[in-house]
């Protein structure tokens, strides 16, 4: 009787594993950190968001296809620099934030322009 009551507790843990949905979500923020992964392959950037006192962590999704990170993705965050304003689709992988989508919506030089003229 123990066996049974036990299997079928087994399955419904199995059961709301699989019901239980990644989190992911879009985030749009200032970048403030840009360096490489420990093995070079990958980039680790941190972003702040209005409204967040600190910059959290993201590094680019794994490609299964290519067993490294989502080439464009990669070549979009490479390019960014810091200070400027991105947006990005992230998800959560159970290791770490991972960027699925990248795009630099404001570089960093057009704040700078926009404020000297504001000066003016």
């Amino acid at each position: 009787m123990t066996v049974v009551a036990f299997c079928f507790f087994t399955i419904g843990l199995l059961d709301a594993a699989q019901d239980q949905k990644k989190r992911s979500g879009m985030i749009t923020g200032v970048l403030k950190s840009q360096k490489k992964s420990p093995n070079g392959k990958n980039s680790i950037i941190e972003v702040l968001a209005p409204g967040e006192e600190k910059a959290r962590s993201y590094r680019v999704q794994y490609d299964p296809k290519v067993k490294g990170p989502i080439e464009p993705v990669l070549k979009a965050v490479r390019a960014a620099n810091v200070g400027d304003t991105v947006q990005f689709e992230w998800v959560d992988t159970g290791e770490g934030l991972a960027i699925t989508s990248f795009q630099v919506l404001k570089k960093a030089s057009e704040k700078k322009e926009e404020r000297k003229k504001d000066e003016k």
